[in-house]
């Protein structure tokens, strides 16, 4: 089965992908970043996890043949194939506090990932105690 969403800018998704099914991620416009969380579907309580990533990776960046790790230290996922090259997994979802250190107090009203995060995981009943490092 193949569905397609194209979702705008500093827009939340989520999905299901079940085992076997491919998940492809476009950058449509150019310049764009995804911020990218995994959770098991049939328990949440098993989640993406950075460091268990990291340590099978042997190194902070994913690309082809990555496999996302679980905090059970379980495969949850593999990138199958990434025109980009690098992707890190440890500089974390914008907020609006972090956005507001960057970018000035005039942007505490903007946009934030970890806004998405916190809107698509309540579908699942995920709160913000549920957020874990995600990847860039």
């Amino acid at each position: 089965m193949s569905t397609r969403s194209v979702v705008a800018a500093r827009a939340a998704w989520s999905a299901v992908v079940r085992e076997g099914e491919t998940l492809t991620i476009t950058d449509l416009h150019g310049n764009q970043a995804v911020d990218f969380l995994v959770y098991d579907a049939h328990d949440t309580s098993v989640r993406y996890s950075a460091p268990d990533t990291v340590q099978a990776r042997g190194g902070i960046f994913l690309t082809t043949g990555s496999v996302l790790m679980s905090n059970e230290h379980t495969p949850l996922m593999t990138v199958v194939r990434d025109d980009v090259g690098r992707h890190d997994t440890v500089g974390g979802a914008c907020s609006k506090e972090s956005n507001t250190l960057r970018y000035g107090h005039h942007t505490f009203a903007q946009h934030a990932c970890v806004d998405n995060f916190l809107a698509e995981g309540a579908r699942y009943g995920l709160g913000k105690r549920d957020l874990v490092s995600n990847i860039n």
